[in-house]
């Protein structure tokens, strides 16, 4: 399974810190999910002291992560 982060993602990771185990626990097994009205879908996850809700879309071989946001900041 890949995972491609767009340039976004990449740059909001920079200060979040999340690693890639995090993230695809957090798509794989949400707390939280639906699916916004473009069609991008939305993960919410509570791990530790983070509270991830990563936006994504399926590609043919995995996911792309459009963005990562810490809500607890």
């Amino acid at each position: 399974m890949e995972l491609k982060l767009t340039r976004h993602a990449k740059n909001r990771n920079r200060k979040i810190q999340a690693t890639v185990f995090e993230i695809l626990d957090c798509i794989e097994n949400p707390d939280s999910y639906y699916i916004q009205d473009n069609g991008r879908e939305v993960a919410i996850k509570a791990l530790g002291n983070k509270l991830l809700k990563i936006v994504y879309r399926q590609i043919a071989l995995g996911f792309e992560i459009i963005t990562i946001i810490d809500r607890n900041q």
